[in-house]
């Protein structure tokens, strides 16, 4: 399996920072397996769930064959 590319993003002091790094594996499974659910609170009609990934609340992360430009 090729690498891909794999960047987080954190919320810190009120703006986004990334982190990139390589994955040999599919971004589905390294996600779940890596970033965990810190909280989930249920509202009217879904959840809202924030995640960490090594005490980083984790905001969202994109998967692909490239640095994010």
């Amino acid at each position: 399996m090729k690498p891909i590319i794999i960047t987080l993003m954190f919320l810190a002091q009120g703006e986004i920072k990334m982190q990139s790094f390589e994955i040999f594996e599919t971004c589905s499974s390294w996600f779940h397996t890596n970033v965990a659910v810190t909280e989930r609170k249920k509202k009217m009609f879904s959840d809202l769930y924030y995640h960490s990934y090594e005490g980083k609340k984790v905001v969202g992360y994109i998967c692909n064959g490239k640095e994010p430009q």
